[in-house]
């Protein structure tokens, strides 16, 4: 023990700390060494376990020993963890398409159950319009919901539809009835929501050559912020959650050849399906399960690390939390039903990778131990560290700031420890529930939950479900009263051993909790499709005057430009024309809904468009949907401290809600007559919509309405309102009022909104 004593004095391990660091900041700067960067990391965390073994583990009764063992056996977790990340970091496969010697058919499959229609219309709009010979490819709908509209939409585009008779065995038994009714060599799958780029079965057909290739995946990538952007308004700062596994693990997944099926986004050969006799039916995720059938047979698979379809991320917390669950649910069968370290075929790095995927999905059971152990030790004083505030600064501190820049640097500014600790806080009680209960009965038919995808209006509004959370605010409040408890006792100065630990510790706790919480509080979305960034050169005519510009965002609903002088009028009817990535001129009819100034020489102007027929919608949605140079531009990778920020930053959530969700209901249109008195004058005007909390008014003439509050009388309602906005349009203002109070008519006025409510 004596040269370890040395080797943990404060003279040896403070300077060793502090040139492990510098080397590990260094090489990240210059983004290169991430290899050396992963064994300095995992060096610095096997010496803070070891020194925690032997030197801080509290032994003064067997309350306290038994949670020592048990916080030290989570922290073990944790470096299995980075060690199976290093494994799968250390040296990605970065695949480029096989250029095609040959066409052979492939069958497009879509499945869909109760999703809605316009989003499997956008899906089909992209399989359609593959770059790859018409006559070679065939897309099929697979409707497990019964629907007639379904069939109704696949006809509309000259798809094939398939129904069964039943829905057993969920998403793999409608994908296995349908291998049954086709007779493609190839078999390409997507989910309802994502839509493929035209170059999909071009770039992942030529990989097949090479008759071992049994499927090819691709990332999946998402339109729309996950529930941590939205809810936390980090869009621009928070990448998205998803991102690590896709951009970084399955790409050094694939260098082992371990990268396996994700439920989309991938191409088979069919007659290997055949071979195993289609898609597994045993447990809820039959895709990592069939992939790991597929490599017991021999078979490889390719990762393509480029992104050739967009989805939609679940929408709510809610939505969120079932898909994990789901996932948890499904590997921990794997684990007992075909356990990777058992199963006969696999080769040792292939067990690897599917143990890691098995093993990822515990961490509900030791992130669960990090918030019982302050908890405990606060309110019951089992201290489960008895460690001094320097020494744990200098060992578990070292470590925690190499683990923040050996995450951003492997995962290419995806992920960083504080969200991910954010991450799992979120899931830890609801995962860690299901891998116990699983575990018990691992044999038990479970039934396939289906993530929902499409905005409910309830969601739309804001309205949060706190039943995945509700242990999390119990939590919190028992954290609340410990760290009084502790707090009180440090005033005292009576702290028994360890309380400074369990006092930060606490209060790091409660610090993810309280981001959890407002993750899960959902921010109302008012748009009922999203907008898909695309920079799109673009005309605009209005009263025979033509302006240039770009296009910033558009759907199949309208479109954000930006141009380099300002309209002097509001228009009911403009041209809009976009040259689209195929070098097609899409003209449409389009009213502007907003102007804003934003520089000296930039004008940003939001078109809705109007009386748009199904042929030139659905040409939108291929243009902004199908180019692939669309998903795979180059993104900034937020630093360190800018992510610390982030993390700190989403409180103002509590004091300063989003912009976006000023509106407490929709808007809807409402044409009246209506009379604006004001203090020195009395206006009249057109009210143009309405909702229970505001309403926008059109009053002809050049009026100056600039800090104005007055009542508004229409027809039998008087309301005190408020103005929010007021902008020059057309020879009259349009100007937005917020309602203070109905004076009048109150039940006429609940009655005639409720149509926005």
């Amino acid at each position: 023990m004596t040269w370890l004593n040395y080797f943990y004095n404060s003279s040896v391990a403070i300077p060793l700390s502090l040139v492990a660091l510098a080397v590990v900041s260094l090489l990240s700067w210059k983004k290169r060494g991430h290899q050396i960067i992963l064994v300095l990391t995992l060096f610095l965390y096997a010496r803070y376990l070891v020194w925690r073994g032997l030197y801080t583990l509290n032994t003064s009764d067997w309350a306290s020993l038994l949670m020592s063992w048990t916080v030290y056996t989570a922290e073990a977790y944790a470096f299995v963890q980075i060690l199976l990340l290093a494994y799968h970091a250390w040296s990605p496969l970065e695949r480029q398409p096989v250029p095609l010697r040959s066409y052979p058919i492939v069958d497009i499959f879509v499945t869909v159950v109760d999703e809605p229609l316009s989003i499997l219309r956008r899906t089909l709009i992209g399989c359609i319009n593959q770059d790859y010979p018409k006559d070679r490819y065939r897309v099929h709908v697979l409707d497990d919901g019964q629907r007639d509209e379904i069939r109704a939409v696949a006809a509309s585009l000259n798809c094939g539809y398939i129904r069964r008779a039943d829905r057993q065995h969920a998403k793999a038994g409608n994908l296995n009835h349908a291998l049954q009714e086709t007779s493609g060599e190839f078999i390409a799958i997507f989910d309802v929501d994502h839509v493929p780029t035209g170059s999909f079965l071009k770039d992942t057909v030529g990989f097949f050559q090479d008759e071992q290739v049994a499927f090819v995946q691709t990332p999946h990538h998402f339109y729309n912020a996950d529930v941590f952007q939205r809810n936390l308004q980090l869009e621009g700062v928070l990448k998205n959650e998803q991102a690590l596994f896709y951009r970084v693990l399955q790409a050094g997944r694939d260098r082992h050849n371990s990268a396996f099926f994700a439920g989309s986004c991938g191409l088979f050969r069919r007659r290997v399906l055949d071979e195993i006799g289609g898609f597994r039916t045993e447990t809820v995720t039959e895709d990592i399960h069939t992939s790991m059938v597929i490599h017991a047979k021999g078979y490889r698979s390719c990762y393509l690390n480029k992104v050739l379809a967009a989805g939609l991320m679940p929408e709510s917390f809610e939505s969120s939390m079932k898909q994990r669950v789901r996932w948890a649910t499904g590997h921990v069968q794997i684990f007992f039903q075909t356990n990777p370290f058992t199963m006969r075929g696999l080769t040792l790095s292939q067990r690897i990778g599917y143990f890691s995927s098995i093993f990822y999905f515990l961490h509900g059971l030791p992130r669960v131990v990090c918030l019982a152990a302050p908890l405990l030790a606060l309110l019951l004083g089992i201290i489960p560290v008895t460690a001094d505030v320097p020494s744990l600064v200098n060992f578990f501190g070292s470590y925690y700031l190499a683990t923040l820049v050996m995450l951003r640097t492997v995962s290419r500014g995806t992920r960083n420890a504080f969200w991910s600790d954010v991450y799992e806080t979120a899931g830890s009680l609801a995962l860690s529930w299901t891998v116990l209960k699983t575990a018990i009965r691992p044999w038990k038919k479970r039934p396939f939950v289906i993530t929902p995808k499409g905005v409910t209006q309830e969601e739309r509004r804001g309205v949060s479900r706190f039943s995945y959370i509700l242990p999390h605010l119990i939590i919190m409040g028992l954290l609340v009263a410990g760290l009084v408890t502790g707090i009180r006792l440090w005033l005292a100065h009576v702290p028994p051993p360890g309380l400074e630990v369990s006092l930060f510790w606490g209060a790091v706790n409660l610090m993810l909790l309280g981001v959890v919480i407002l993750a899960a509080a959902e921010l109302p979305e008012w748009r009922k499709t999203f907008r898909i960034r695309h920079r799109l050169p673009c005309e605009l005519i209005a009263a025979g005057e033509q302006f240039s510009g770009m296009v910033e965002d558009m759907n199949e609903t309208g479109a954000l430009i930006r141009v380099n002088r300002q309209l002097l009028e509001s228009h009911d009817h403009l041209l809009f024309s976009v040259i689209t990535p195929v070098g097609d001129c899409l003209t449409i009819e389009s009213r502007m809904c907003r102007q804003k100034q934003v520089s000296s020489d930039t004008v940003e102007i939001g078109l809705k468009f109007i009386e748009i027929d199904d042929k030139t919608s659905d040409a939108v949605i291929a243009a902004v949907f199908s180019d692939s140079h669309a998903w795979n531009q180059p993104e900034a990778e937020p630093g360190i401290f800018q992510s610390l920020w982030s993390l700190l930053r989403v409180f103002k959530k509590v004091v300063k809600p989003s912009r976006k969700s000023h509106r407490n209901d929709l808007r809807v249109p409402y044409r009246k007559n209506c009379r604006l008195v004001l203090p020195d004058r009395t206006l009249e005007g057109t009210v143009e919509q309405i909702s229970a909390t505001g309403l926008s008014v059109n009053i002809p003439g050049t009026v100056d309405l600039v800090g104005e509050n007055g009542t508004l009388y229409v027809e039998s309602v008087a309301l005190k309102v408020r103005r929010r906005w007021a902008m020059q349009c057309e020879g009259a203002v349009m100007a937005g009022f917020a309602i203070e109070q109905v004076e009048k008519g109150a039940d006429q006025w609940r009655e005639r909104t409720s149509l926005a409510a």
